[in-house]
């Protein structure tokens, strides 16, 4: 076992010696002809032109935001590193990974402060709605 580790070390090492910041220059004249040839382009010109050539989508199912508050803070506190809170309150489908695969949301610390968060917005307004649907990895953010 510690042969293996060790291998992995120095292969991480050459690795990482290999891939030198030195190594890699910038073009100042293509980087600048870049930014002279952009385009501006509207996130809502893009969205609408988008929506208009695909063919009409056949209703969705909207998340419902009136997820019980109490539920959603026993499920952060006892399932909070698997992210299972965040699956109640309707992100991606695989936050879980996210969470299971950082040791517990960054050992521990983002289902912490998810639990922290879930209990202030219980105190202020007895709902959670506002995290519901979230799809980025901090929900409080």
């Amino acid at each position: 076992m510690m042969k293996k580790v060790f291998v992995i070390l120095i292969a991480l090492f050459a690795v990482a010696t290999a891939a030198s910041a030195a190594n890699y220059k910038l073009d100042d004249e293509a980087i600048d002809l870049a930014i002279e040839n952009a385009v501006d382009v509207s996130p809502f010109a893009v969205m609408s032109e988008t929506a208009a050539a695909l063919p009409s989508a056949p209703a969705t199912t909207m998340i419902s935001a009136d997820k019980s508050p109490v539920a959603a803070i026993l499920l952060t506190f006892f399932l909070g590193g698997f992210g299972v809170h965040r699956h109640y309150m309707g992100t991606r489908p695989w936050m879980w990974a996210i969470y299971t695969f950082t040791v517990g949301g960054i050992f521990g610390v983002v289902p912490f402060v998810d639990f922290i968060v879930e209990i202030v917005a219980l105190v202020e307004d007895n709902s959670v709605a506002r995290y519901c649907g979230n799809t980025s990895f901090f929900m409080w953010g």
